[in-house]
């Protein structure tokens, strides 16, 4: 039989035919015959018949398994030489590995596997096998030499000439064939030497050592070198360099390797990089392409072989390996390094993925766990909320229908209204500061800067503090060096900021205790510091005093009530007007020391006001006046306890008053009344206030539309009082409303349009 005649028995052992139908379609080429069973009785059978070139045998199957099929056939002489190749996708551990190498397998693979891989080993055994049929054809044509020598002696001179050149190609194919399977040999140990390295490693750089010196030992490689792109993609930098065993005077050459990084395309790495496929060159490749190859070739070094790490198109890196031997080009070698290239690479690609995922499931458990955070803040803050709202609430519910019944003594009448007030005043406050928060979160809330000195926004914000500190004992003071300059600010927030801290530090200051505010100032800075003789505040806590809704206990057990705002408030308006707080403790029993740091000008002065001191006294005359006689004033509100309530409070001033539940009602009233001023709700069942005030700017009827109209609604928001300016209100209100502003705001829109009454 010639060489392109034969073709080589490959067996496949399997008990599942999908699994034998998968492994046909894979193995199918041209000089191989395949050939199934599906039992090992099957198997054994065409053994019997055939000369089988390898054995593809599954190691798990009914009657008897692999294992057992493969002693088998290692009993038998026409058989126990035969390549056997385990395949398995559960018995995967090494106990059944180092079995399967014991029964004399030649390799033991698992699934899934690398089809281009199993071709390349099932091609290497045919290829063998057809080469062991050639020798065998060899040694019969040798053998009929032989008996045609022995039975004729004609021409002896000439046919033993003829033998000996015939045994002499004998010898040199049987050397090539040696040097063949030698090669294909350590092939097989790199590739199996590699994949065992992989598996056992937790990343390419612990793998890095073991797999070059895998190269050194089987390839003849002198020195051998893992080349890795850095972050920014732009170089590959050299991270781990082997030497073979005995490898002397490489130091200049290793030491270039060290130092040198190679873009695309320069450099035995630069050149893998570009052509994305191994590459084998010369000692005598030079130029500025391989800047080396002097040094290469000084310390003697004369072939290298490089392959990228790869998987796909994404290129991860280079592996160079040189040697001092002359290698011939070998596209089986090439082949190889590639597929090893690719394998490498699919292992960076699975450990990336492993790390991206675990970092994931780490930045999702610390996600979870501060939305968790989040979400117990919010119910302990929404549960302090419903507290601090219904407890003002309770008391006001109560003492008013106490009085309602009419069954509370007269003479204790006051005392009762005095504690809705009060309540009243309590949870306003309340919600106030819950708007200040949510516009402040927003970056809606807005300051009104002027030049104003510091001293009476202290004192003004002590004096609304001081009642609830008398009743504790606690002394309030107030002390400064010399005279404090003035600062450019909103007198108001920053009254605001005062009182909160101070609030803050007289609540939590036992009886008879201390709370000291101290001014200070230096050229550009104005520190406002307040000090209590409280337990202070807990260090653990310290970090998070000026978060909203933080409190240091908010359990049911608290002993003090509040939001948890206020000074998440001062610290959003300390910075709002460019400066900053902080607080320090010596917990426990050292009190708290909380520092407001304010700006003040650079140049050492302020602006000029705005406003004449004629005008402020212009303006506390109008406030102190008690009378509103020969005002008309209309109410649209669908709330007629608020209509009541605002219409028995003006009448009492001397106002005259008419109100409606509804905008169209209103709109007849104004054309047939003529108001000076209107109050009206905003939002309304029907016609809402907005539509009001477009009907009545479209009036025409004469001087309607030149009517001021103050929007006085519950919707409380920067956003609100900017819509409903925008919208054409002379003003926005928030309920509940202050009397003594609406007052003052009805003598400045009368003023404002000629046409205020007769004061008296």
């Amino acid at each position: 039989m010639s060489d392109s005649q034969y073709r080589a028995n490959v067996l496949l052992v399997d008990d599942r035919p999908d699994n034998l139908l998968a492994l046909e379609s894979c193995l199918a080429e041209p000089g191989q015959n395949l050939l199934r069973a599906e039992s090992a009785r099957e198997a054994l059978r065409i053994l019997l018949s055939e000369e089988i070139a390898l054995i593809l045998l599954d190691v798990q199957m009914p009657d008897v398994n692999g294992f057992d099929l493969a002693e088998l056939i290692r009993e038998r002489e026409q058989t126990q030489h035969t390549p056997i190749i385990f395949i398995s996708a559960t018995s995967t551990t090494d106990q059944f590995i180092f079995k399967g190498y014991s029964l004399g397998a030649v390799d033991y693979i698992t699934k899934p596997f690398n089809p281009d891989i199993l071709r390349s080993k099932v091609r290497f055994f045919t290829e063998y096998s057809r080469q062991h049929q050639e020798i065998k054809r060899q040694a019969e044509l040798l053998e009929q030499t032989n008996l045609s020598l022995d039975s004729t002696n004609i021409d002896l001179e000439a046919r033993v000439r003829v033998r000996t050149e015939e045994l002499e190609v004998a010898n040199r194919e049987l050397e090539t064939e040696i040097a063949v399977r030698t090669r294909s040999e350590s092939r097989l140990t790199i590739e199996h030497s590699i994949t065992k390295t992989l598996a056992d490693a937790d990343n390419l750089q612990g793998a890095a050592g073991q797999i070059l010196q895998t190269f050194c030992e089987n390839m003849d490689a002198d020195v051998c070198a893992l080349w890795i792109l850095n972050d920014s993609e732009t170089e590959l930098h050299c991270v781990r360099v082997e030497t073979a065993e005995g490898a002397v005077g490489l130091d200049t050459f290793l030491e270039v390797i060290g130092k040198t990084d190679f873009p695309k395309s320069v450099g035995l790495p630069g050149y893998v990089w570009e052509k994305s496929v191994p590459v084998w060159i010369r000692y005598d490749f030079k130029g500025l392409k391989f800047p080396r190859s002097e040094i290469a070739a000084a310390v003697g070094l004369k072939s290298a072989i490089g392959f990228p790490v790869k998987v796909g198109k994404k290129f991860h890196g280079a592996i160079e390996i040189f040697s001092r031997k002359e290698f011939s080009r070998d596209e089986d070698i090439l082949n190889m390094m590639d597929a090893i290239g690719s394998e490498i690479g699919q292992y960076v690609h699975r450990k990336r993925v492993e790390s991206e995922k675990e970092k994931l499931l780490l930045r999702e458990k610390a996600l979870r766990e501060k939305a968790e955070e989040a979400s117990r803040l919010k119910d302990e803050f929404l549960a302090t909320v419903s507290h601090e709202l219904r407890t003002p609430l309770n008391a006001i519910l109560g003492w008013g229908q106490i009085l309602q019944e009419g069954k509370l003594p007269r003479e204790d009448h006051d005392a009762a209204i005095t504690k809705i007030y009060r309540n009243a005043k309590s949870q306003a406050q309340l919600i106030d500061d819950l708007l200040d928060t949510s516009n402040l979160i927003a970056g809606n809330l807005r300051l009104s800067l002027s030049p104003l000195s510091i001293a009476p926004v202290v004192e003004a914000a002590l004096d609304s503090v001081r009642p609830i500190a008398n009743s504790k004992e606690i002394t309030l003071s107030v002390s400064s060096g010399e005279e404090i300059g003035e600062i450019v600010g909103d007198s108001q927030r920053l009254q605001q900021v005062i009182w909160n801290l101070v609030s803050n530090a007289v609540k939590f200051t036992p009886k008879n205790g201390e709370v000291k505010v101290l001014l200070e100032e230096s050229d550009d800075t104005l520190r406002i510091i307040v000090s209590d003789t409280g337990n202070g505040i807990p260090p653990e806590f310290l970090p998070f005093v000026f978060d909203r809704f933080r409190q240091a206990d908010s359990s049911s057990i608290r002993g003090y009530d509040g939001l948890g705002l206020g000074l998440a408030i001062v610290r959003h308006l300390a910075e709002l007007h460019g400066g900053s707080v902080s607080a320090t403790s010596d917990y426990p029993d050292g009190g708290s020391v909380f520092t407001v740091a304010l700006p003040r000008p650079s140049n050492g002065t302020v602006p000029e006001r705005d406003v004449s001191p004629e005008k402020i006294t212009e303006k506390a005359e109008a406030t102190t006046a008690t009378t509103l006689k020969d005002f008309r004033i209309l109410i649209v509100d669908d709330d007629s306890e608020s209509c009541k309530m605002l219409t028995v409070a003006l009448e009492l001033l001397g106002a005259e008053i008419r109100t409606s539940g509804s905008a169209a009602a209103a709109y007849e009233s104004i054309v047939d009344w003529r108001p000076m001023i209107i109050f009206s709700d905003i939002n309304m069942p029907g016609e809402d206030g907005y539509s009001l005030l477009k009907r009545i700017k479209a009036s025409s009827t004469e001087n309607i539309a030149d009517i001021p109209v103050v929007a006085l609604t519950a919707m409380a928001r920067s956003e609100d009082n900017e819509k409903a300016v925008s919208a054409g209100f002379a003003l926005h209100i928030s309920k509940p409303v202050d009397l003594e502003k609406i007052v003052q705001t009805i003598r400045d829109l009368a003023a404002k349009n000629g046409s205020a009454g007769n004061s008296e």
